[in-house]
């Protein structure tokens, strides 16, 4: 699936936040070793928003939910004669060392980031346009202009409350997107609809595309039937749906 566009369309609030926390933290990895002041910013930036995540919402409990759910489930399939065996031992010992992980962490996590004095005055900075300028918070401008390994060495021990997580997180959401195979589908003049099995709800849809096809998906749905429009790409009109029957492959991960 190399040469095509990948979206994904959550279809529960959980599986909403997972994506979104995951997004966050590949940002931050991702920027964490370089060098530049822009990009040491990038990480804070994701950073804080992650811990506005973990604000609203109760990601811990969830993901121990998930992964529960997951042992529970993947656990009844030990007697099976056909299951490789060796493989479900592994996905279960790795659900298990993560859900124990996250047991442990305290009920408020990220208490290494809110006790932060620099990371909080950013924090108060970011709901102001432009806030976070060198005179605003001239602190941070020092830290954002130290060596490489200086402000590696702090992201990572921002992170280390976190990192368990990251890691349920990213166990949950592999297991849920390798749970289905993709399928070839035709979106008839830039349409396509398909029902839902409403006793094993579809958690997440995704939706590959080729770049050369110059559209892009709009999903939209609930738990009985999902529409998807496929709509022409443009930097200044408005977007409309395609008059032509596109091929695109589609799979709904359910696990």
């Amino acid at each position: 699936m190399s040469s095509v566009i990948i979206y994904e369309q959550p279809l529960n609030e959980r599986i909403r936040a997972f994506l979104r926390v995951e997004h966050l933290f590949s940002q931050v990895v991702h920027f964490q070793s370089n060098r530049s002041v822009w990009e040491s910013h990038a990480s804070i930036s994701a950073l804080i928003e992650i811990l506005a995540i973990l604000d609203r919402t109760d990601v811990r409990s969830e993901v121990l939910k998930e992964l529960d759910r997951h042992i529970h489930g993947l656990s009844r399939l030990l007697d099976t004669p056909s299951v490789d065996r060796s493989r479900l031992d592994r996905t279960l010992q790795e659900l298990t060392l993560q859900l124990h992980k996250i047991q442990v962490l305290p009920s408020k996590i990220g208490s290494e980031i809110r006790e932060n004095d620099l990371l909080n005055s950013v924090r108060q900075r970011t709901m102001i346009t432009g806030g976070t300028c060198g005179f605003d918070i001239p602190a941070y401008h020092y830290w954002l202009n130290q060596p490489t390994n200086t402000k590696a060495e702090c992201l990572s021990r921002w992170l280390a409350e976190i990192l368990p997580i990251k890691n349920g997180i990213e166990l949950v959401l592999n297991l849920t997107r390798n749970s289905a195979f993709f399928e070839r589908q035709i979106a008839i003049a830039g349409f396509f609809q398909r029902s839902l099995d409403t006793q094993n709800p579809c958690q997440l849809l995704r939706i590959a595309v080729s770049p050369e096809s110059h559209a892009y998906p709009e999903v939209s749905g609930n738990k009985h039937r999902v529409n998807v429009r496929f709509l022409a790409y443009s930097e200044s009109n408005r977007p409309k749906q395609i008059a032509y029957n596109l091929d695109f492959d589609m799979s709904c991960c359910v696990i």
